[in-house]
């Protein structure tokens, strides 16, 4: 597996090093749930697509398995109530999940850690019970094994070791409110999104603040290309068309990319340096061209709040109102 996974890798190298040929993008599929699907992340080793899946009436959630050839749910399993977003660690096989309890006063948040070998739940990891906005977003770290969850409710970035499934300790954030998180697992590298003018550049090994860039009014999302280092950043603006900021490795803004009205979710594949962009109000799927940072197409009629690319496949997966929608790449 290992091989395989550096060979992905070395095979990304190369792609990042060519120029990007004109797409096509389309809907390929509609993988329909009877209720609307959350947070989206994917395995594109094992081409396995993990959604949170809440059923009719929110009482029940669970996090569906979706098999990549087929595009079909494969099984379903259970989370607690509340879980939105699902984090992947493709050398481990294990998913992690989290969720806050709005039920319960004050809500328990915590992180479902799941086995991909046997799609059992292994263990839950309690992360706070203070008021607030709650686990805004997660990633995990494939070569350390460590897992950084974006805490809205403590204004910190919480660190577990996901393969002792223990909470370590915390990032502060200064009194800023985490909107989402996204990494580079390379260099170590956290970027948050505070859902203000602000996007934080945080050191992972020194859990450190590096600098805080600005961009932007309201930043919603983020998502980084490992080869190039670019960051994307979503940004629903107040006055004006909203736009998608492209930040490079050390946060320093590049250029922005005016997209809908309301853009939300982001992942770009390193692969063909295309970041992919979703907007909820407009059902639409922006399409940027990392090569030159410019819109190249917009694929209509896709309800979606959240992405995920599979590199391996050049599949988007983007989860939303009528289920995940599967686009194709080219």
């Amino acid at each position: 597996m290992l091989n395989r996974v550096c060979k992905l890798m070395a095979l990304a190298v190369l792609a990042a090093t060519a120029s990007v040929a004109a797409g096509a993008q389309s809907i390929s599929t509609v993988i329909p749930f009877t209720a609307p699907t959350h947070g989206i992340s994917v395995d594109p080793v094992r081409n396995i697509i993990y959604v949170v899946a809440p059923q009719p009436g929110g009482q029940t959630v669970n996090l569906a398995v979706i098999n990549g050839s087929t595009n079909t749910v494969t099984t379903t399993i259970p989370l607690t109530v509340g879980a939105s977003f699902p984090a992947v660690d493709y050398l481990a096989n294990r998913i992690y999940v989290t969720g806050c309890d709005t039920q319960i006063h004050p809500a328990p948040c915590i992180v479902t850690v799941i086995d991909g070998n046997t799609d059992t739940v292994v263990t839950t990891i309690p992360v706070t019970t203070t008021a607030g906005r709650g686990l805004t977003g997660i990633t995990v770290n494939p070569l350390s094994g460590l897992v950084y969850v974006a805490n809205a409710s403590d204004d910190v970035i919480d660190i577990i070791n996901g393969r002792r499934a223990k909470l370590l300790n915390s990032i502060s954030l200064n009194g800023n409110r985490p909107r989402a998180i996204a990494l580079n697992p390379i260099l170590n590298l956290l970027y948050v999104p505070y859902g203000t003018s602000q996007t934080a550049v945080v050191d992972a090994w020194t859990k450190q603040i590096l600098t805080t860039t600005t961009f932007g009014t309201s930043t919603a999302g983020a998502a980084v290309n490992v080869f190039t280092g670019n960051v994307f950043v979503t940004d629903d603006e107040v006055n004006g068309p909203s736009l998608t900021g492209v930040l490079n490795v050390t946060g320093t803004p590049v250029t922005s990319v005016t997209v809908g009205d309301e853009p939300l979710g982001v992942d770009v594949d390193p692969f063909t340096n295309l970041a992919f962009v979703a907007d909820p109000l407009d059902q639409e799927i922006f399409v940027i061209n990392g090569s030159n940072n410019t819109l190249q197409t917009t694929v209509v009629g896709v309800p979606a709040d959240y992405v995920a690319v599979n590199p391996t496949t050049q599949l988007v997966y983007a989860s939303g109102q009528i289920g995940v929608t599967v686009l194709t790449e080219k």
